[in-house]
C-alpha cells in the first residue's frame, strides 16, 4: 500500500464513472484505430499532400468524437460531469497561475525526458518521413495546426487521464497500474507516427497520468499537451524548410 500512495487519484471514488462495456467498445476503437494506423505508418511517408487542411480536420473530428463519446454516451449516463473528470475549476488568478506554472516545470521534465530517450531509442528515416508529412507548411495549415493541437490537448487529456485512467483505477484498485494501462493505450494510439515514437508517446502518457493524479486535475496537463504539440508542429515545420531532417 504506501507504493499507491506515491501518487493519488484525482478523486477518491473508485466507481466506475461508465459502464463497463464502454470503455471495451472504446478501447476497441481506439485500438483498432491505433493498429489500423501502424500498419498503415509505411506508406504515410511516401503520400504527397497537396493540403494538410482536411488531415487536420479528419483528426480534429475524430477527436471530438472521442470526447463525445466519453462524455454523452459514458459519464452523463452514469450520473456524472465533465468537471468530475478535469478536477473542478479555476476559482480564482492564484489558481490559473499555479496550473501554468506546474506545467512549465512538467514541461521542463517532459523535455529531459524525451530528449534522453531520443538519443536511448533513435528513429528510422521512414518515421521521420511519416511525421514531416503531418507538419504544417503554410499559414492557414499553421493556424489550423494550433486548433488541432488545443483541441487534442483538451480531449485527450479528458479521455485518457480522465476517463480511461480513472475507469483501470476503479477496475483493478491500483493507481500505478492505472496509470500503466492507460499510458500504454495512449501510445496505441499514436502508432501511425512508428513504433519508436509509439514507444515515446506511452512513457510521455505515463508522465501525463502521474502529473494528473498528483495534482488532482487535468488542466496543467491540457496546458503542456496543448503548448507541446503546438510547439513541435510549428518548431519542426522551420527546422524542416531549412532541411534540418
Amino acid at each position: 500500500m504506501a507504493a499507491e500512495n506515491s501518487i493519488e487519484p484525482a478523486s477518491l471514488d473508485r466507481s466506475l464513472v461508465a459502464p463497463l462495456w464502454h470503455t471495451i467498445v472504446f478501447l476497441i476503437v481506439v485500438l483498432g484505430t491505433g493498429l489500423l494506423q501502424g500498419y498503415q505508418q509505411p506508406k504515410l511517408a511516401a503520400i504527397q499532400l497537396r493540403s494538410r487542411l482536411p488531415l487536420y480536420a479528419s483528426m480534429i473530428v475524430f477527436e471530438l468524437i472521442l470526447l463525445a463519446y466519453v462524455w454523452l454516451l459514458g459519464l452523463r449516463p452514469a450520473g456524472k460531469r465533465l468537471r468530475d473528470l478535469i478536477g473542478g475549476k479555476w476559482s480564482s488568478l492564484r489558481d490559473v497561475l499555479s496550473d501554468i506554472s506546474a506545467a512549465i516545470v512538467f514541461w521542463v521534465l517532459v523535455a529531459g525526458v524525451l530528449i534522453a530517450l531520443q538519443k536511448v531509442l533513435g528513429g528510422s528515416t521512414a518515421e521521420m518521413k511519416a511525421v514531416k508529412v503531418l507538419l504544417p507548411q503554410t499559414f492557414p495549415e499553421m493556424a489550423a495546426w494550433i486548433i488541432l493541437a488545443s483541441t487534442a490537448g483538451f480531449c485527450e487529456e479528458v479521455v485518457f487521464r480522465g476517463y480511461l485512467q480513472r475507469q483501470f483505477f476503479a477496475m483493478t484498485g491500483s493507481l500505478n497500474l492505472a496509470v500503466v494501462l492507460q499510458a500504454i493505450v495512449f501510445g496505441s494510439a499514436h502508432l501511425y507516427q512508428g513504433t519508436k515514437s509509439a514507444l515515446t508517446i506511452t512513457i510521455y502518457g505515463a508522465m501525463f497520468g502521474i502529473l494528473a493524479a498528483v495534482r488532482k486535475s487535468l488542466r496543467p496537463g491540457m496546458i503542456q499537451h496543448a503548448g507541446q504539440d503546438i510547439f513541435s508542429g510549428i518548431a519542426g515545420s522551420l527546422l524542416a524548410r531549412r532541411h534540418y531532417f
